[in-house]
C-alpha cells in the first residue's frame, strides 16, 4: 500500500477542546502523519499530533477576522490555499473527523457537501492546480466582488466600489473566501467533475448535526463503506454542547462512542464557555426603528445594512417585522 498523504489543520485561539483533540488524533490513528499549525504554542495537542507554526505558510498579521462576528474563518480560507500551495499535505478542518484512511491514491481530495456545494473541510489540491492558481491570485485583491455572488449583490457591491466604498473581504457576507468560492473556481477549471460524494465527507448534513450527539439516534446506519470522513460542525455543535447538555454528548451517542474509542477525555479539555457578545444595537429600540426603517425604503439590500450595521441579516428582518407590528398604520397604503 502507497504511504498514506499527510493530513493538516490549523487552530487560531488558545487551547484544543476535545472535540479538536479528537478530530485530529483519529487521522494519526487511521496511519496519517498530523501536523497542526498554530500561530503560538498550544499545550494540549495530542501527543500523536506534530505542532508547526503557521507562520511558515501565511503570516498572522493582518488577521482576517471578519467584521460581524469577529471569526478568523477568512484568515483560515487563505492559509489552507497557501498551504496547498507550498506543502503536498491535505488540509481538513480541526472538526473533521477520519473514520478510514485517505488513502486515494490522488492529490485532489474534496467532496460535495450538498448537491451544487463543495465544502472546503477537506481540501487537496496538487500545486499545480489551476483552481487553486486562481484562487490565489483572486484572493490578492481584498476588494475582490466574487463572481459566483448572485447578480444584484455583485451590481450592489461594484456601485460601493465606484462610489469609492470598496467592501473590503472582511465585511462580505459570512463564507465569502469559502465553500462557495471554492465550488465556483473548481467548477471553472473543471476539477469539480472528481468531486467526492456527500457520503464520503458529509454523510451526517448541518441540519442533522446535533443527532450526532443525541442517543436515539443510530448515525452508524448512515455511514457506509464510502465513508472516509464525518463533519461535526463545531461552529454550531461546540454551543450547543455547552449550554444543553454540559459540554458532552449523551450517553450512547454517535460521538460518545468515539471519545471512547480514541480515549479522549473530555473533562481535561472542556468545550469553553462562549462568551455572548453584548449587541448595542438589539437593546436600542431607536436604532433598531431606524435599521428597519432603512430596510423598508429599499434603497439598501438586506446585505449591505447587515454589513453597515455589523448584525445578523435575521436580526434586521426581525427588526422590520417589530416595526410593522407596532404601528401598521405607517405603512398602509392609502385608497
Amino acid at each position: 500500500m502507497a504511504e498514506l498523504p499527510e493530513i493538516a489543520s490549523l487552530w487560531i485561539g488558545g487551547r484544543l477542546s476535545w472535540l479538536e483533540q479528537l478530530c485530529l488524533v483519529s487521522f494519526a490513528h487511521a496511519g496519517h502523519k498530523t501536523t497542526l499549525y498554530s500561530y503560538s504554542h498550544i499545550d494540549n495537542v495530542p501527543d500523536e499530533v506534530e505542532q508547526r507554526s503557521a507562520e511558515d505558510i501565511f503570516p498572522s498579521e493582518p488577521m482576517h477576522k471578519h467584521a460581524r462576528t469577529g471569526s478568523p474563518a477568512i484568515h483560515a480560507d487563505l492559509f489552507r490555499l497557501n498551504l496547498l500551495k507550498k506543502t503536498d499535505q491535505i488540509w481538513v478542518d480541526a472538526d473533521m473527523y477520519c473514520r478510514q484512511p485517505f488513502d486515494f491514491g490522488t492529490d485532489c481530495v474534496f467532496g460535495w457537501e450538498k448537491p451544487g456545494l463543495i465544502c472546503n473541510a477537506v481540501l487537496g489540491l496538487p500545486r499545480n492546480s489551476p483552481a487553486l492558481d486562481a484562487m490565489l491570485e483572486f484572493f490578492k485583491d481584498e476588494y475582490a466582488i466574487g463572481p459566483w455572488l448572485k447578480e444584484s449583490q455583485q451590481a450592489e457591491l461594484k456601485a460601493e466600489r465606484d462610489a469609492g466604498k470598496p467592501v473590503h473581504m472582511t465585511e462580505q457576507n459570512w463564507g465569502f473566501t469559502g465553500p462557495a468560492a471554492v465550488t465556483w473556481f473548481l467548477e471553472e477549471s473543471g476539477e469539480a467533475t472528481i468531486a467526492r460524494p456527500q457520503e464520503a465527507f458529509y454523510p451526517i448534513s448541518f441540519k442533522d448535526r446535533n443527532k450526532m450527539i443525541l442517543t436515539r439516534f443510530k448515525i452508524g446506519q448512515q455511514l457506509t463503506d464510502e465513508t472516509y470522513g464525518v463533519h461535526f460542525w463545531a461552529r454550531r455543535m461546540k454551543p450547543r454542547l455547552e449550554e444543553k447538555h454540559n459540554g458532552v454528548p449523551r450517553g450512547g451517542s454517535y460521538l460518545d462512542g468515539l471519545i471512547g474509542k480514541h480515549k479522549i477525555d473530555p473533562s481535561a479539555a472542556p468545550i469553553p464557555t462562549r462568551v455572548k457578545p453584548v449587541n448595542e444595537i438589539a437593546n436600542d429600540p431607536v436604532l433598531c426603528a431606524k435599521i428597519a426603517l432603512e430596510g423598508l425604503k429599499g434603497e439598501q439590500s438586506i446585505d449591505a445594512l447587515s454589513r453597515k450595521y455589523l448584525v445578523e441579516k435575521q436580526f434586521i428582518k426581525t427588526c422590520i417585522s417589530t416595526l410593522t407590528d407596532k404601528a401598521p398604520e405607517l405603512f398602509k397604503t392609502n385608497s
